[in-house]
């Protein structure tokens, strides 16, 4: 079902992320990078596009399933590829959340349950929602992260709005990556 891809989505994300920050400061390693003649935006982009380079090459390959749907039948060709826009973009997100967290702490295995932590309250975040007021749970739930694939994909609704969210969030989860580590460089 489409809740348990996404909960199992969840599972690697930590694993490909928990490395990428929370290792060079445990191996000391992470002085070279802050020294290096490269701004910290820099390293943080490298590490950020490296993992979502190692996403997107399953997407890619995923990118061909409609189209042998098409040779052999009926395809929604649009719908599909909306949906795998939507899957890329949720990634990329979530991959800026785990980089997030992986630059928080020097264990490995702390960035990786942390940042299991933080998408299972993102993966539950519409029901987690519904127990607040309904003031407050309405203006919430527009950060729904999965709502936003599930217009894409059961809906067959292209979300604007939602990948708009998805962009937003990624970029301010970059943001904060380097700010963390400038601040760690000026410590």
């Amino acid at each position: 079902s489409l809740g348990s891809s996404l909960f199992i989505f969840m599972v690697v994300v930590p694993i490909l992320t928990m490395r990428s920050m929370a290792d060079e400061r445990h191996t000391k390693t992470d002085q070279l990078l802050l020294t290096a003649p490269v701004s910290v935006t820099a390293v943080v982009l490298g590490k950020y596009f490296a993992m979502l380079t190692v996403f997107a090459v399953p997407v890619v390959i995923a990118c061909l399933c409609p189209l042998i749907i098409a040779l052999n039948g009926t395809a929604f060709l649009l719908a599909d590829y909306g949906a795998i826009l939507a899957f890329f973009l949720l990634g990329a997100a979530e991959i800026a959340v785990g980089l997030l967290i992986s630059s928080l702490p020097e264990s490995q295995i702390i960035a990786a349950v942390s940042t299991f932590a933080v998408l299972l309250v993102l993966f539950l975040w519409d029901d987690l929602v519904s127990f607040l007021p309904s003031g407050l749970s309405s203006l919430l739930s527009a950060f729904s992260f999965t709502q936003v694939f599930y217009n894409f994909v059961q809906y067959s609704m292209f979300d604007l709005s939602g990948l708009v969210l998805y962009l937003s969030l990624t970029f301010l989860f970059l943001f904060l990556t380097v700010q963390t580590l400038q601040k760690r460089r000026w410590a």
